[in-house]
């Protein structure tokens, strides 16, 4: 049973259409699991360019396949593959934030031999009205949080494409250099950044 994060208290259960995670330091900044009529609300974050210029993964993507992206976020499957959250402050939606690709530790392509360690993919993209106080290091601090304790990641990755300079700062707030700079290391998304939050290392920095 982790320890209760002292970055955010958790209402609710995951899984229940109530569950949420609530900033310690900024207690009117939340993170919920969108439901069905948060669809349009994600598709809008998603089709602003100010967002998603960077992102291949949704910059290219159709309303309807955007529409298909916003619905999968409002499923809690299991086992996780993903948990994505609505990010909000005093209710208004700022933008999203959230882990996917939550699956076995690979390296080099090989899966790990012990199956249980997983890792997963963060990130967080908040509209331009909401960037500039904060509320993205504090979103993606939980999310990291919640990821390394409460659903026992080893570690999780944040890839971004070189040009994407709010990321590239939002990451040095937290200390990381990325771990690929190199063509070689471009991912599907054209991403030629990546930066490792390690378990045991979140855990002994003061965030």
């Amino acid at each position: 049973m982790a320890h209760p994060s002292t970055l955010y208290q958790v209402n609710g259960k995951l899984g229940n259409p109530h569950f949420q995670l609530q900033s310690k330091s900024i207690p009117e900044l939340t993170l919920r699991i969108p439901t069905t009529l948060d669809v349009a609300a994600i598709v809008e974050v998603l089709q602003n360019k100010a967002n998603s210029e960077f992102d291949k993964s949704v910059s290219d993507a159709t309303p309807e396949e955007l529409e298909s992206i916003a619905q999968r976020w409002t499923i809690v499957n299991e086992p996780l593959t993903h948990v994505n959250f609505l990010v909000q402050h005093n209710g208004q939606v700022l933008g999203i934030a959230g882990l996917g690709w939550i699956g076995p530790v690979n390296s080099d392509g090989a899966t790990a031999t012990c199956h249980a360690e997983r890792a997963g993919a963060a990130g967080v993209m908040l509209q331009p009205f909401g960037r500039g106080k904060g509320y993205a290091y504090e979103a993606l601090r939980v999310v990291f949080d919640y990821g390394l304790r409460e659903l026992g990641l080893v570690e999780i990755r944040v890839g971004s494409h070189l040009g994407n300079l709010p990321m590239k700062g939002l990451m040095e707030k937290f200390g990381l250099q990325p771990e690929a700079t190199a063509e070689e290391a471009v991912d599907q998304f054209g991403n030629d950044l990546l930066w490792i939050v390690k378990r045991d290392e979140w855990f002994r920095t003061d965030y």
